[in-house]
């Protein structure tokens, strides 16, 4: 064989070798070769997973709601409408589910979190009574079953009575105030900062 012809080949088979190389790399770069791995769920599965959560709150009650500023949305305040009186009332869970904590904080007073699956859970702030009197760690709860009442315990309370309520998301472990999710009852949405509702009823029928 020629000299010039195997100088001829070996540049062929280097330059296809070289465009094989760049055309694997330019598939994996695109996404088509190579699934990149999911880190966290998408917002509609998150989303889709979301139970229908009820105010904790009796059937045909009326109340107003309150996110407060940025730091505070989208947590919610509630308290019964015209605020003519909240001490006392009965805090509900909205949503079947499992007691996942109840403590006291210094901040938020006696608090209890519910568990109720796919990664769902609320929270109740300030509750008047001793946070294990009607529940405890470890309970079923259904809508509807009484946890505590109304109450301004702990520091944040304000010295006024009412509830602070979170709706959070986290796959492993009991969420924070970190995974903190907008507000939902009864399929409809209630967040943002700076917001007022004067009058939503409780359908926790």
């Amino acid at each position: 064989m020629k000299t010039t012809d195997m100088a001829r080949r070996r540049k062929t088979a280097v330059a296809l070798a070289a465009g094989a190389l760049a055309l694997s790399f330019g598939l994996e770069s695109a996404g088509t070769a190579t699934a990149a791995p999911t880190s966290a769920p998408a917002a509609d599965v998150i989303a889709a997973a979301k139970p229908k959560f009820q105010m904790p709150f009796a059937c045909n009650t009326h109340w107003r709601l309150d996110t407060y500023d940025s730091g505070h949305n989208p947590a919610l305040d509630i308290v019964v409408k015209g605020n003519t009186g909240s001490s006392g009332k009965n805090v509900l869970a909205g949503y079947k589910g499992k007691v996942a904590r109840t403590f006291w904080d210094r901040g938020a007073g006696n608090v209890i979190i519910i568990d109720h699956g796919s990664g769902w859970y609320t929270a109740y702030y300030h509750l008047r009574d001793k946070h294990n009197r009607y529940v405890q760690k470890g309970d079923t709860v259904t809508a509807g079953t009484r946890i505590g009442h109304i109450g301004a315990t702990g520091a944040n309370g304000g010295g006024w009575a009412h509830l602070h309520y979170e709706q959070r998301y986290k796959t492993n472990g009991i969420p924070t105030e970190a995974n903190r999710k907008p507000v939902h009852f009864n399929g409809k949405e209630y967040t943002g900062a700076g917001k007022m509702w004067k009058d939503v009823t409780s359908k926790n029928c």
